[in-house]
């Protein structure tokens, strides 16, 4: 009766001893899952362009592998090619004149809407003239001005002048609510461009690789505004007279682009088309704390050339 009783808790204690090891087991295995959020770079599956977000996963894919590209940890990339859109160290940066093209987009939302015209005129005065970049501050106050010039501007020319002008027109919170909407997590607009004491007191404008990949990518595929508003953004980006980086590196594609630059800060990425416009992929390169900006220029050129290299057009 005693070996019995004895081998009943043997085999009880036994019992005990594997479900605590099951246990243990179970909760380790649940906290060695890797969190996808912590990985730099990211795929996006584009199956609806209509979605303002996207679903990232894991750079696991053989077929379309960036990892042969070089990022410094200040620089960040978007790459839109062949149906997949690709990530890379994407985190908020500092827009400079990046913030532009979400101006841009909200103006021929009301453009199509029909509150604006881009015939409609206004007229230039002394206390809009800003410097930095641009043209405007050089014209004559009192000067009659169309809304398609000055929204030209803002883009070829990167006018900051005609900016301003826009920013009051259309309204600072409104231009705010507009990109909240469409689903630009990282961008906001801040401040008018050259206010220094905004500038002082560290308020700045702000973006980043992702949300200009996914603003070039609506446009890229006509699904920004009407036909005619994605038309006439395109052209605007396509005579971008900054062409020191992508475009210098392109001579041979078509390039609807804008650049941004401020102490510290390069940009350019847009629409890269082949020469009948019938393909494109998409290249957003950015840099926020560079240490030399010819080493930064030189190395997105080289970046631009890779990826270029990488096209199946045919």
């Amino acid at each position: 009766m005693i070996f019995k009783l004895q081998g009943v808790k043997l085999f009880l204690g036994l019992c005990f001893c594997i479900v605590i090891c099951l246990d243990i087991s179970g909760c380790n295995k649940s906290d060695s899952v890797p969190d996808a959020s912590n990985l730099d770079n990211s795929i996006s599956m584009q199956n609806n362009i209509d979605n303002t977000t996207n679903t990232t996963l894991p750079t696991n894919k053989k077929n379309n592998s960036w990892g042969d590209l070089h990022l410094n940890p200040s620089e960040s990339a978007y790459i839109y090619m062949n149906g997949e859109s690709n990530t890379i160290q994407s985190h908020r940066v500092r827009a400079a004149s990046m913030i532009k093209v979400y101006i841009l987009s909200y103006l021929f939302e009301k453009i199509d809407k029909g509150e604006i015209s881009l015939q409609d005129v206004y007229v230039l005065k002394p206390s809009d003239k800003v410097g930095g970049s641009g043209v405007l501050n050089g014209y004559e106050s009192g000067s009659v001005l169309s809304i398609d010039k000055i929204a030209r501007l803002m883009i070829t020319e990167s006018d900051n002048t005609a900016t301003n002008i826009l920013i009051d027109k259309l309204g600072l919170e409104n231009i705010n609510l507009y990109i909240s909407t469409q689903g630009y997590k990282d961008t906001q607009l801040n401040r008018k461009m050259m206010d220094l004491n905004a500038i002082d007191k560290g308020i700045d404008n702000y973006t980043s690789a992702q949300d200009l990949g996914n603003w070039f990518l609506k446009l890229a595929a006509g699904k920004m505004a009407s036909d005619l508003s994605n038309k006439q953004m395109i052209d605007y980006l396509v005579g971008q007279t900054d062409t020191e980086c992508i475009s210098a590196a392109l001579p041979n594609r078509i390039i609807a682009h804008k650049t941004g630059e401020l102490a510290g800060v390069y940009h350019d990425g847009g629409i890269i088309y082949n020469a009948n416009r019938n393909d494109y992929y998409i290249l957003v390169l950015l840099s926020d704390g560079y240490d030399f900006r010819t080493g930064t220029i030189e190395s997105f050129r080289s970046i631009a050339r890779q990826v270029d290299n990488k096209v199946n057009w045919k």
